[in-house]
């Protein structure tokens, strides 16, 4: 019987215990991204880079539409002195550090270090080019209170886009840095109110501090129900889907999923070839 014994200990020990409510699961994959991918993930990552997740076994993730659930922007380094952008009742939970990025989650806007935002089941990296131009048929951004809260070193830019012009990740980026950071510590958007500035989701905080480059994104709220709530948002695949440039992605991910959305992408970038 020293088989049952040794499958029943094997079983055993992946059998989680949480303590409230008292509930036990039985786990036996635990997250598809190991600790070689995430290391590859490292480095490859560049500052301004899009992360967008998925899990396997999240139950928010059912009600999620699209194949992706969640998305956050790579920072990479942060110091002691980018704690002045943000606002003092957020203070404690700025954190300095080499590999950081910022999202929304239930809890509000935090900041965590890459290694553990890569504790996932499926995850992709997707990168602003060097070079951007206004994508052919791109709506303007949805509000007008968000239009007029643009700030003096964002507006240049989203008007340059959609008057024809060029605008360089380069010079965007401190722009779209500075707006991420600066929500640090805002609530979480559970009613997906993209009027609302003050609370954010994790599609809305990507949305609003790379919103000087909307005109190239091309990625806007749409009526849609998530969480089984109606409301106006972006789903993380919109992002998969967008111009941004796919520049890794975990072997976890499924390749037909995946072709499906970036062919949306490869569209548009034939439409903005033959627009050119």
């Amino acid at each position: 019987m020293a088989w049952l014994r040794d499958r029943f200990l094997t079983a055993f020990g992946k059998v989680k215990v949480f303590p409230w409510p008292f509930w036990m699961i039985y786990d036996p994959g635990s997250y598809k991204l190991k600790g070689h991918h995430v290391r590859a993930l490292i480095e490859l990552a560049r500052p301004g880079d899009v992360l967008i997740r998925g899990f396997d076994n999240y139950l928010d993730g059912k009600f999620i539409p699209g194949y992706f659930s969640h998305a956050a922007i790579y920072l990479g380094p942060t110091r002691d002195e980018d704690k002045s952008l943000v606002r003092p009742s957020a203070h404690r939970l700025f954190r300095a550090g080499s590999q950081t990025v910022i999202h929304a989650i239930a809890e509000g806007v935090l900041m965590e270090d890459l290694l553990d935002f890569g504790r996932c089941d499926r995850l992709l990296l997707l990168r602003f080019p060097e070079r951007m131009w206004a994508t052919p048929g791109a709506p303007p951004l949805h509000a007008a209170s968000l239009k007029s809260g643009l700030e003096k070193e964002e507006r240049p830019l989203i008007e340059r886009l959609e008057q024809g012009g060029e605008v360089s990740f380069e010079e965007a980026w401190p722009v779209i840095r500075r707006q991420a950071i600066q929500q640090l510590g805002r609530g979480y958007d559970f009613g997906f109110d993209f009027k609302n500035v003050r609370r954010l989701c994790c599609t809305e905080l990507v949305h609003r501090a790379t919103r000087c480059l909307s005109p190239f994104l091309a990625v806007q709220p749409v009526p849609t129900r998530i969480l089984c709530l109606r409301g106006t948002g972006i789903a993380p695949d919109a992002f998969a889907a967008s111009p941004l440039d796919l520049a890794w992605a975990s072997p976890s991910v499924d390749p037909k999923r995946l072709a499906a959305l970036r062919k949306r992408a490869l569209a548009r970038a034939v439409e903005d070839a033959v627009a050119a």
